[in-house]
């Protein structure tokens, strides 16, 4: 989020190349056999641990920050971190211009914060996502299996920052034909109602045909405003719904559209296994620390948005880690 960047909370992160999109978080949604989603960000379930308390991070971040009536700070959870030496603290940080979620990390003395996320390091630092995602990355495909250069999409196909970005995505498709790009889900269901079951059809159609699967994909992107405009109903208690027939019956029609078979993809998509791909998929996401969409990783390094900075400044990493796979 633009304007939230200017304020002192922000000035104190270790920003990453790209940042990620700025849209508000939610509370996890109640799905039977899915993992928790967020609203365009991922807030980690763990509870206090006994030593560093919700209530104390609470009332830390309401000292440093409370002179500043317009920026409110939700602590999300508080767990251990990745560093055994850190507890990490998921905060939500409000402005009228929106939100951003921010990791804070705590030494285990409670004396000291650190504000931003961790990276790795070492002489080949992503190594472990690079491998990682080469093992378990399994959406949509393009380019050849063998190829040195991976970049991975975590995206959302109701996210509007994901459809904005999906044109310099089709721009990497066709300067980097040598590259293997794989569209890996990650609904945010709590915000985006419909992009789970959006997912589940893109994976059926990627089952049987990768190029019908992309041409699923960009026909959504491109109705997406159109779909949310028919989907959405308001229901009896004036709260905003989704209309179950109006979702099925778009995802059918693009599926059509895509040149798949929307009867058969319908079955694949309601099936019990295709939620659990779609499960995985979103787990995958989070073990190698996603935090929104789209987030793209090129060869197991973070980038973020692609849309986030300019496209030359994009090709330059990419072709920096196209080098050093060489």
């Amino acid at each position: 989020m633009r304007n939230l960047l200017q304020c002192s909370a922000v000035l104190l992160l270790s920003i990453p190349l790209l940042a990620q999109t700025d849209k508000p978080p939610a509370a996890p949604a109640p799905a039977s056999n899915s993992t928790a989603h967020t609203g365009d960000a991922v807030l980690s379930p763990g509870a206090g641990n006994g030593v560093l308390t919700k209530e104390l991070a609470e009332a830390y971040f309401k000292r440093a920050f409370g002179y500043d009536p317009n920026l409110q700070v939700h602590v999300a959870s508080v767990a251990a971190s990745a560093a055994p030496e850190l507890y990490e603290v998921v905060a939500v940080f409000s402005t009228p211009e929106g939100q951003q979620v921010i990791r804070w990390y705590v030494t285990k003395d409670l004396k000291h914060t650190i504000a931003g996320d961790l990276r790795p390091f070492g002489a080949d630092p992503y190594q472990g996502d690079r491998e990682e995602l080469a093992k378990s990355a399994f959406g949509a495909t393009k380019g050849p299996a063998d190829a040195k250069l991976l970049i991975v999409e975590f995206a959302d196909l109701e996210c509007p920052s994901c459809r904005e970005a999906q044109p310099i995505m089709e721009k990497l498709y066709a300067e980097y034909p040598n590259a293997r790009f794989i569209f890996q889900s990650f609904p945010l269901v709590t915000l985006h109602p419909w992009a789970f079951r959006a997912a589940a059809y893109m994976d059926c159609i990627s089952r049987s045909n990768q190029e019908q699967a992309f041409s699923f994909a960009q026909a959504v992107y491109g109705h997406q405003k159109e779909i949310e405009s028919i989907v959405r109903r308001t229901g009896d208690d004036g709260k905003p719904k989704v209309d179950d027939a109006e979702v099925t019956g778009r995802l059918r029609h693009y599926t059509e559209t895509s040149g798949a078979d929307p009867a058969n993809i319908q079955a694949c998509a309601e099936l019990p296994d295709t939620t659990a791909r779609i499960n995985r998929s979103f787990a995958l996401g989070q073990s190698i620390g996603v935090t929104g969409t789209p987030t793209i990783y090129v060869n197991g390094r973070l980038l973020g948005n692609p849309g986030a900075v300019s496209y030359e400044a994009l090709k330059a990493v990419i072709n920096f880690e196209a080098e050093q796979a060489k």
